[in-house]
Parts: C-alpha cells; structure tokens; sequence
C-alpha cells in the first residue's frame, strides 16, 4: 500500500484519477454580445444628422465614464439617469440643440435594441446542453426586461441581473458577484460574455472564464488579464462553454 509523500505523488501522476472540472454549467452575459446597440447610433443620426454618429459615441464614452465615476466614488444612479446626464453633458459640449423630445427619444433607445442575428442559433445550443443563461449588465432591470420581450428570447434566460440589485456598476466585483449568488455555482463553473474590453478584463479579474465577443474588431486593452476567448461573434461563447 502506498502512504504519505509516495501516495501522493502517485495520485499526481494518474490524470484519470484526478477530479475533474465541472466545466461551464452557467454564463453570463453582458447586454450587447446578445443586443445590437448601433441602433442607438442610427436614432440619433436620424435626429441630427451627420452631426448625430459623432454625438452617438462621444455620448457612449461620456456615459460609461459617469458610471466609472460613480462607482469608484462608491456612489450609484441609475443607467438610464446617467445616460441622460451623460447626453446632456455630450449635447451642451457640442453646442448641439437638445430637446425634451430628443433626449426621450436617445435615451429610449436603450429599451428597443435587436438582437444579432448569429444569436438565436447559439442560444438554442446552450440550452440543449442544459448551460443556465442570464443577463449581468450596467443596464437597468426594466430595459434588459423590455428588450428580452421584445426578442422574444425570455425563454432562455433567467431572472435578469441588473446592477440596480448591488448599486455598484461593472467593473465592480460587487456587479459580477452577483452571478455567483444567482447561479449558486462556484467561479470555476461560470463563464462571462463580455462586449467591452474593458469588461473582459474586469470579468477575468474577478476570476471567471471570459469570452469577449468583440464584433467591431477593437483594439485590446493593454492589462494582464487577456479573456480566455475572443471572437467576432456568439460562436465564442460556445468555445468558452467547450461546445465548438
């Protein structure tokens, strides 16, 4: 019989006999691996014009530094309170007009996205595979709600995980922890779909398996935390969970 240190260096050298993984059994998602947002863009192009693409993204970037603000001042307003005053603050900088009709009209396009089209294929295969979906996202409840309706895609996943429920926006731990109490499932077992670099990077250092869906082909960002999978569309989350 072996005992002690022999014992165990045996055990090391037999793979078969080691426990293996569980493997991703739940995922994650941000809102827009699954929500196409250039909607949001071509609303306001629809509005201002030419002038509406360069507010569309100075306004993206404005409103995810409010909510990096927000949370590294331990403070918390909603998404859609801060993507207003992100607009507001984007539209008076640019010296671009900005009524009420048109700031309901923005900021309302978060609650009307479609889905890409590579998705309802991928989400059929997850759950044949009996994977456990939800959203985790800086969206608000009520949005990542209306927009699952709205695609007809509640079938799907599970009750939405919206930073609302922690008051503390992604990349806060306290964001993606959320998915370890839903789920009841250790890290290990949890994959992440991420659509922004920088939330890839956030999902990996908190320690779960991260694909990062990067459909517009953007540059990485420059942290020790590369995602375990990067992709151009859905078919990433399927190489995260082992499925391709």
């Amino acid at each position: 019989m072996l005992t002690g240190t022999t014992a165990a260096l045996a055990f090391a050298a037999a793979p078969s006999l080691r426990a293996q993984p569980l493997g991703i059994r739940a995922v994650a998602f941000d809102a827009f691996p699954i929500f196409d947002p250039r909607s949001i863009a071509a609303r306001a192009q629809d509005i201002y014009g030419e002038k509406g693409k360069a507010l569309a993204a100075q306004w993206s970037a404005k409103l995810f530094g409010y909510s990096w603000l927000e949370t590294a001042a331990g403070r918390y307003r909603d998404f859609r309170t801060i993507a207003d005053a992100a607009l507001r603050f984007t539209a008076r900088s640019m010296q671009i007009p900005l009524d009420d009709s048109a700031r309901t009209a923005l900021v309302g396009a978060y609650d009307e996205l479609a889905i890409w089209p590579d998705v309802p294929p991928a989400l059929e295969r997850l759950r044949a595979e009996g994977i456990r979906l939800a959203f985790l996202s800086n969206l608000g409840g009520a949005t990542l709600e209306a927009n699952i309706r709205r695609n007809d895609i509640a079938e799907f996943f599970e009750t939405p995980l919206s930073t609302d429920r922690v008051q503390s926006f992604k990349p806060s731990p306290k964001a993606y922890a959320m998915a370890l109490d839903a789920f009841g499932m250790p890290r290990e077992n949890i994959g992440f779909a991420a659509f922004g670099g920088w939330d890839a990077v956030g999902a990996t250092w908190f320690g779960y398996r991260t694909v990062w869906v990067n459909r517009f082909g953007v540059t990485p960002e420059q942290f020790d935390a590369a995602p375990a999978v990067t992709s151009r569309g859905i078919d990433g989350v399927l190489a995260m969970a082992g499925l391709s």
